[in-house]
C-alpha cells in the first residue's frame, strides 16, 4: 500500500474532524486528503470507518462531490487493499448525482473496479446489479453511467444478460428526454466495437432512431459510432449502409452536425482508406471551403493539413488551391487564422516549384493581413514553407511584418512575435539580426508589461545559445547593460533578470570584467527592489559558477548588509550565511 507524506501542516486527527465542518472549504480542503488518511489509518480501518462516513457526504455540495470522486480515483482501489467491493456502493451513488464530470469520473471508477473483480462470475452479478438500479432510478441523469458501464461488461456477461443489456441501450436511445437519447448517442461508439455481440438489426435500427433524431446535439455524436464501425467487420458487410449515413450528415441542414463531420474528417478518411475518402468524402470538404457559414469554412480550412494526405497531388493543385485563394482575404478572421494554421503544410506535399507558385502568394497576403492573430499563426508555421523554398528568399518579406507585430497594441502578440528571431537564427545565423532586428529586440527588453520582457529575456539567452557568448556580446549585452542607466527601474531589473537567465552562457573572466561592476554599481541604486534583485544575482552566480568569482561578490552582498532597507539586509545576510 502507498504510504503518503503529510505536507498539509495539519494533524491527520484535525483533517478528519474538518470532514464535518460546516465550512465548505474545510471540507473541500479534507476530501482532497482523503488518500492521506486512508494511508495513514491503514486498509482495515479505511474499509470499516472512512467509506462508510464517506457514503454520508454523498449528499453534500457539488463543489464537495468533484473533490470527493477526484481522490477516490487517484489510488483509492489501492488503499482499500484491493477490495475493490467495498467502494462500488459509493460509486454507483456518485452515478446519480447533478454534476456530469462526477457522473462520468465515477463510472469510469466503476468500470475500472469491474476490471480487477476475481473472477467473470463476480463481474457479472455486481455490474448488472448496478447497470438495472441505475437504469431504474427516478432520477434519468444517472442514465449517463448506464451508457458507459454497458460497453465495458457486454462481452463478459451471458447471452441472455447480454440481451437485456442491448434492450436497456434500445430504451435509452427512444427515451423522451433528449438529454438521455444524447447520453446514448456519445457513448455508441464504444458499444458498436463489440459487434457482432452488439447485433447488425440493432445497430442499424438504433442509427437509423438518431438520424431522424430532431435534436442536432444527438445527430451529430452518430459520425464517431460510424468511424467505429468502419474498423469492424460491419463495414464489409454493410459498407453502404455506412456511407449512406455518413453522406446524410455531411448534408444535415444544421450546421452544428456538418460542423462536427468536418472536424472528423481525417478520422473518417483513415478509416474508409484514401480511396474511399476521395472517392465519397473529398468533395464535402470542398464544398465546406465554400459553405456560407464562417464556422464551417474556418473548420474545413483548419482541416487541410490533416485531410490533404489524402488526396493526390493533382487534386490539391487543381481543385483545393484555387479554393484557398478565394478565402484568403475572406471577412471573418477566424476563417483566415484557420487558412493561415493549416495552408503551409501543402509545401512539402506539392514541391518547391508549385510552393513558389501557388502557395508563397498566400503566405505573403497573409503575411500582411490586417489582424495581428493571423499573423503570429502564420509564424509559427514557417518551418513548413521555409523547408521547402529556404529561409533567405522569405527573410525580407518576413521583417516588415515581425517589425509591425513588434508594435502591436496587444502585448500578447508582442511577446508571441518575439520567439520568432530564434527560429530565423537558428536557421540563417547572424545574418538575419540586423540593427533594425535587434531593435526590436532591445524595444520588447524595455517593454511596459513584464511577460513581454520576460519572454524578451529568453529569446536573449536563446540566440546566445545558438550564436554564441562572443556575437551577443560584440552586437547585443553592452546595450543591454546600458539599461542600467534609464530611470525606470524596471527596465534596470531587466539588466539582472538577464543576467541570470544568461549565466550559464557566461564564464567567470567576463563575469569580473564586466558583470561585477554592474552589480557594484547597482548595489547603490536608489530603489530596494533593484538592490534586493542584486542580492539574488550575486547568490546565483557564486552558486552556479563557483571559483574565483565568489569571493568578489561576497563583497557586494557584504556591502548590502547595511542597507536601509529591512528586506534587503536580510536577504544580503541570508545569501553570505549559504555560501
Amino acid at each position: 500500500m502507498p504510504k503518503i507524506e503529510n505536507t498539509t501542516g495539519m494533524t491527520i486527527n484535525l483533517i478528519i474532524d474538518e470532514l464535518k465542518s460546516d465550512d465548505i472549504r474545510k471540507r473541500i480542503h479534507s476530501v482532497k486528503h482523503l488518500d492521506l488518511i486512508a494511508s495513514t489509518i491503514g486498509p482495515e480501518r479505511t474499509k470499516n470507518e472512512l467509506i462508510p462516513f464517506i457514503q454520508e457526504l454523498l449528499d453534500d455540495d457539488d463543489e464537495v462531490l468533484i473533490e470527493l470522486v477526484e481522490s477516490l480515483s487517484k489510488n483509492f482501489i489501492e488503499l482499500v487493499g484491493g477490495q475493490v467491493q467495498v467502494l462500488l456502493p459509493t460509486f454507483e451513488t456518485l452515478c446519480r448525482v447533478e454534476d456530469a464530470s462526477v457522473r462520468e469520473k465515477a463510472a469510469n471508477q466503476l468500470k475500472k473496479c469491474f476490471a480487477m473483480l476475481p473472477d467473470q462470475k463476480k463481474v457479472e452479478e455486481l455490474s448488472m446489479g448496478i447497470i438495472k438500479r441505475l437504469n431504474d432510478s427516478d432520477y434519468y441523469l444517472a442514465k449517463n453511467a448506464v451508457v458507459i458501464l454497458v460497453p465495458a461488461v457486454i462481452n463478459q456477461v451471458s447471452q441472455n444478460n447480454q440481451n437485456d443489456l442491448i434492450n436497456i441501450i434500445l430504451k435509452i436511445s427512444q427515451d423522451q428526454i433528449p438529454q438521455v437519447r444524447k447520453f446514448s448517442s456519445m457513448y455508441f461508439q464504444d458499444l458498436v466495437k463489440h459487434f457482432p455481440i452488439v447485433n447488425e438489426a440493432f445497430i442499424q435500427n438504433t442509427l437509423n432512431s438518431f438520424i431522424k433524431d430532431e435534436q442536432d446535439f444527438i445527430r451529430m455524436y452518430i459520425v464517431d459510432a460510424l468511424i467505429a464501425l468502419s474498423k469492424t467487420a460491419f463495414f464489409q458487410k454493410q459498407q453502404t449502409f455506412v456511407l449512406n449515413m455518413f453522406k446524410q450528415l455531411a448534408e444535415d441542414q444544421s450546421w452544428r452536425v456538418r460542423y462536427y463531420f468536418c472536424d472528423k474528417l481525417a478520422d473518417i478518411g483513415d478509416s474508409v482508406g484514401k480511396e474511399g475518402y476521395r472517392k465519397n468524402f473529398q468533395n464535402y470538404h470542398l464544398k465546406f471551403l465554400q459553405d456560407n457559414e464562417p464556422e464551417m469554412k474556418s473548420i474545413a480550412a483548419l482541416k487541410i493539413e490533416r485531410v490533404s494526405s489524402l488526396m493526390d497531388a493533382d487534386d490539391i493543385m487543381n481543385k483545393l488551391i484555387p479554393l484557398l485563394k478565394t478565402i484568403q482575404q475572406d471577412s471573418n478572421s477566424f476563417v483566415r487564422n484557420s487558412l493561415a494554421a493549416s495552408v503551409l503544410s501543402l509545401s512539402p506535399i506539392i514541391g518547391k516549384k508549385n510552393t513558389s507558385e501557388q502557395i508563397l502568394p498566400i503566405f505573403l497576403t497573409l503575411l500582411k493581413d490586417q489582424d495581428s492573430e493571423v499573423r503570429i499563426t502564420l509564424f509559427k508555421k514557417l518551418s513548413l514553407i521555409t523547408n521547402v523554398l529556404g529561409v533567405d528568399s522569405l527573410s525580407q518579406s518576413v521583417i516588415p511584418a515581425l517589425t509591425e507585430l513588434a508594435q502591436d497594441k496587444n502585448w500578447r502578440i508582442r511577446a508571441s512575435t518575439i520567439e520568432v528571431l530564434s527560429f530565423f537564427a537558428r536557421a540563417i545565423g547572424p545574418e538575419f539580426l540586423s540593427d533594425k532586428v535587434l531593435k526590436l529586440l532591445l524595444d520588447w527588453l524595455g517593454d511596459k508589461v513584464y511577460s513581454v520582457r520576460q519572454t524578451a529575456i529568453q529569446q536573449t539567452a536563446q540566440l546566445i545559445q545558438i550564436l554564441g557568448i562572443a556575437w551577443a556580446d560584440r552586437n547585443l549585452l553592452t546595450k543591454i547593460w546600458g539599461f542600467q542607466s534609464i530611470q525606470n527601474y524596471l527596465q534596470r531589473l531587466t539588466v539582472l533578470f538577464t543576467i541570470s537567465q544568461i549565466a550559464s552562457s557566461l564564464n567567470n573572466d567576463y563575469i569580473l570584467k564586466t558583470i561585477l561592476p554592474l552589480l557594484q554599481q547597482m548595489s547603490k541604486d536608489s530603489v530596494a527592489n533593484v538592490r534586493s534583485n542584486v542580492c539574488k544575482t550575486c547568490i546565483l552566480l557564486a552558486k552556479e559558477k563557483g571559483g574565483n568569482v565568489v569571493e568578489p561578490l561576497k563583497k557586494v552582498l557584504q556591502s548590502l548588509c547595511d542597507d536601509q532597507d529591512a528586506e534587503v539586509k536580510y536577504q544580503a545576510k541570508s545569501a553570505l550565511e549559504s555560501l
